[in-house]
């Protein structure tokens, strides 16, 4: 196992080079002088073959008063997980809102990691309009090129956009800050959305956030990916 690991590092090493790391100007580093109004967390949740899993984005309302969140409103106290789909979704290709939430409600919470950052209002703003540009999803550019996308958007830890979603969990495992089961809402089925369009034209839709592929195999069990 030890080799594994030195053998990924090397690999995370070398192809480095290829991934962009985010830049912090100093204007953002004094955002951090602002109040805190948001934490935002990056989750994954490995799966047990081909190197797979998903990446997601969730981010919890600190504040007495609602916060906007892309196209979604998050009440005080409460949060909103966001992540691409492409092949396990019934709704097509695309951003979503509160599916990993409401998919992950009834698993263990060692199974999945995180890391966490907290938002100043700025960085919250920054954040939402990132979110409100994203909705593209592919092999490549997978749930991963999300979720990286808007983590690295703001100061703190870095994760390499890497492709394959197990080199996102080698390096989250090597941050001594990542942990396991961060709490998560657990939201109806009635409260998973769509992100249509883009930017001020962006809207969300109601959708079926269950799995087709796991539905197929037993459709007596809830989701787990």
């Amino acid at each position: 196992f030890k080799k594994i690991i030195a053998l990924l590092i090397a690999v995370l090493t070398v192809v480095g080079v290829f991934a962009v790391p985010a830049t912090v100007s100093a204007e953002e580093v004094d955002e951090t002088e602002e109040p805190i109004v948001a934490r935002m967390y990056l989750g994954h949740k490995p799966r047990n073959y081909n190197m797979s899993g998903h990446t997601w984005i969730y981010i919890e309302n600190l504040t007495n008063h609602d916060i906007q969140v892309g196209a979604f409103t998050v009440k005080k106290g409460k949060g909103v997980s966001t992540g691409t789909y492409g092949t396990q979704i019934n709704d097509g290709k695309g951003l979503y809102y509160n599916v990993e939430a409401w998919r992950y409600k009834n698993s263990d919470p060692e199974s999945y990691y995180y890391l966490y950052k907290d938002l100043t209002q700025s960085q919250l703003e920054k954040v939402s309009s990132r979110i409100l540009m994203a909705g593209t999803w592919s092999y490549i550019l997978n749930c991963g090129y999300y979720a990286l996308g808007i983590w690295n958007c703001v100061p703190g830890k870095t994760i390499m956009f890497l492709v394959w979603p197990f080199l996102t969990q080698v390096q989250m495992l090597m941050d001594p800050d990542c942990s396991t089961g961060f709490p998560m809402i657990k939201p109806k089925k009635t409260d998973c959305y769509k992100q249509i369009g883009t930017g001020n034209q962006a809207y969300l839709i109601q959708v079926d956030p269950t799995n087709p592929k796991e539905v197929k195999e037993d459709a007596t069990t809830a989701p787990a990916n």
